[in-house]
């Protein structure tokens, strides 16, 4: 079964934040969620919530670079007054 884009990403957040998968306190996969996809110079853009605290405000994002997918957070929103396709 393949993973979801949520459970990747949640994976990858255990990782950046050292939590461990057993903890109950970690970030699972129904933490994530789809706020919606945008074009951002040309790249296809899916943004994610998740659970947080502190400042800068963070968000996970998927990029579709040269056809491969590439997780990573960033602090720079979605687009102001785009509409971004949910899933």
């Amino acid at each position: 079964m393949d993973e979801t884009n949520e459970e990747w990403i949640a994976d990858y957040l255990r990782l950046e934040y050292g939590e461990d998968t057993d903890d109950p306190d970690s970030v699972k996969a129904e933490d994530i969620k789809h706020i919606g996809h945008f074009i951002i110079d040309g790249v296809p853009t899916d943004y994610f919530t998740y659970p947080q605290s502190g400042t800068p405000y963070m968000w996970a994002i998927i990029e579709t670079i040269d056809g491969r997918d590439c997780v990573s957070m960033t602090s720079v929103p979605p687009p102001v007054g785009s509409h971004g396709q949910s899933s």
